[in-house]
């Protein structure tokens, strides 16, 4: 066997490279070999693939299977709808949660009310009414959100509404 002297190939410190003149024989250099790496991937998946780089003075420089025009638009349309359905899917849930959580007052108004006897007294009186006003504009508000978006029997609203006219008659 042949033992050469060299040190073979090297590993390289991910650090910025000093030099202008070997920063840009390194861009030109690593530029292809992503655009192979990009290509092979492409051609192994049937993937799209796409990417871009711009030079220190600017110019852009881009690859894209099937072309870059085309990875970017379907990037975008991914993008908007996922961000869409993400901002959906988060009022639901926190309509859902605010529901769930005037749906357990409400009930443990209910069942506290139920346990004790009808105040006389005109003060506590007043504040059952300010208590039933602030449960029934709660679920006025997220009737108001869910509006279009969920059928209301879903959420059982109709059943959280009668709780709060049966104990307010």
């Amino acid at each position: 066997m042949d033992k050469r002297g060299g040190k073979g190939r090297q590993k390289i410190e991910m650090k910025l490279i000093e030099s202008k003149e070997a920063r840009t024989v390194a861009f030109s250099k690593r530029k292809n070999g992503l655009g192979k790496k990009a290509k092979e991937y492409s051609n192994l998946t049937g993937e799209d693939v796409g990417f871009i780089l711009f030079t220190q003075a600017g110019k852009p420089h881009s690859y894209g299977s099937p072309s870059i025009e085309k990875v970017i638009d379907k990037f975008h349309k991914l993008k908007q709808n996922n961000s869409l359905q993400n901002h959906v899917d988060m009022r639901k849930t926190n309509i859902f949660e605010a529901f769930e959580d005037l749906r357990k007052e409400v009930q443990a108004f209910k069942e506290k009310a139920l346990d004790s006897e009808m105040p006389t007294d005109k003060h506590m009186l007043e504040n059952r009414l300010k208590q039933f006003e602030a449960y029934k504009s709660r679920l006025d508000k997220i009737k108001k959100e869910i509006k279009g978006d969920v059928p209301a029997e879903q959420f059982g609203i109709s059943e959280v509404a009668f709780d709060l006219e049966e104990m307010s008659s």
